[in-house]
């Protein structure tokens, strides 16, 4: 470590490493102090400095230092400081909840590190965009309805960063629709299928060449899908009839049947990747009565889903009370944690799978909100994609 002021590289890591630099910046201004000078112009620390010292903040206070000066601005957008954020946080999972409708004026953030929820209003966008349908790596896709016609955007709620996407080639009504950001490159893509036409084609934007292309065609019909992306595939659980599993190919741009059969008595589920695992959370209902949410994993080997975790019967009796529908059960991942919801209640149960056996617990009370019957909620990963590209 060279003198504060020189041009020396500095080399700092951890939080001695950062205490001692503020040591010797202390040191400094008092030894000017001591020569007699009445004003003690401050010396400059070290940009490597300054980021590391940033990093080791949390998230949520970004949205203050931003505003302090055009370098402090910069610097969070720099792939220097996401790459020194990561290995100070490998992995900090936030959740959005946000209001079906209404997102551009309710939506709010759970801090898993500190265990707080965060305000982050999505007002910069236009009145239209109010619609959220897909998140993935600190992006989120919200639809529009303008004119009759629907419009696709993709926008950075931290940074308030958004731009519209160019329409799609083929006429489509409410596309199931993927995002899938790529962690190195920061580029990511978009999948879209029509949710009403057998056979429908598919198309892909591509974030580098601000293009939809056009590619394989379903292999059966889509009513309606719960999604996932995993290990290079875009999974499609369908609600039929008849009900499949579908896995498109992002690389070659082809769809295929998965032969493998749904668990005995699942009535509702969500897929979850789960560090290149596929997840299945779902409820079970035997004789009209729901007895539980069980996690299963998809193994292609056996062809088979096979459960590997219950919810504790306390818990589950807390989580569903009866005349409860699971039609508008919500389940979403990020990391470690999976969050599981039931439509119109305020309540939020987390699974932390990096535990074992894996933990569960309630959330802390999330913010008011006048209809919880609008509530969408999203899980995605924030932390070295702060000013993820749009």
């Amino acid at each position: 470590m060279g003198n504060i002021g020189s041009t020396t590289t500095w080399v700092v890591g951890g939080p001695v490493g950062l205490g001692l630099a503020a040591y010797m910046y202390d040191t400094q201004i008092r030894d000017r102090m001591r020569n007699g000078s009445s004003r003690v112009a401050l010396p400059e620390l070290p940009e490597e400095v300054v980021d590391r010292i940033q990093a080791y903040l949390p998230v949520s206070s970004y949205f203050r230092s931003r505003t302090v000066s055009k370098r402090w601005y910069a610097s969070l957008c720099a792939p220097s400081f996401s790459e020194i954020r990561m290995q100070v946080h490998p992995r900090e999972a936030w959740l959005f909840i946000l209001s079906y409708r209404r997102c551009r004026n309710w939506s709010h953030a759970y801090d898993s590190v500190f265990n707080k929820w965060h305000k982050v209003p999505l007002n910069f966008l236009p009145p239209d965009f109010m619609y959220p349908t897909a998140a993935s790596g600190g992006l989120l896709c919200i639809r529009a309805y303008v004119d009759g016609d629907q419009v696709l955007s993709v926008c950075n709620p931290l940074s308030k960063w958004w731009r519209t996407l160019p329409p799609w080639q083929e006429d489509r009504i409410d596309p199931v629709l993927g995002i899938c950001v790529d962690p190195a490159t920061r580029n990511y893509k978009i999948i879209a299928v029509g949710s009403y036409e057998s056979g429908a084609l598919t198309e892909v934007y591509d974030s580098r060449t601000n293009r939809w292309t056009v590619t394989g065609s379903l292999p059966r019909k889509m009513s309606f899908a719960r999604t996932a992306f995993c290990s290079g595939f875009f999974y499609c659980m369908t609600s039929g009839p008849p009900d499949a599993l579908l896995a498109y190919t992002i690389d070659l741009g082809e769809w295929r049947v998965v032969p493998v059969a749904r668990p005995a008595f699942l009535w509702y589920g969500d897929l979850v990747e789960h560090f290149g695992r596929l997840l299945l959370i779902g409820a079970v209902r035997i004789d009209q009565t729901f007895e539980g949410v069980r996690i299963w994993e998809l193994q292609e080997s056996t062809a088979k889903w096979v459960e590997v975790e219950t919810m504790p019967e306390r818990l589950f009796k807390e989580f569903y009370r009866k005349g409860r529908m699971f039609y508008s059960f919500q389940c979403v991942g990020s990391g470690n944690l999976l969050y599981l919801h039931v439509k119109k209640t305020p309540r939020i149960l987390v699974c932390d799978l990096s535990r074992t056996p894996p933990n569960w617990r309630w959330l802390p009370t999330s913010p008011a909100c006048a209809d919880w019957s609008e509530v969408s909620i999203w899980g995605f990963c924030i932390d070295s994609r702060l000013c993820a590209s749009i």
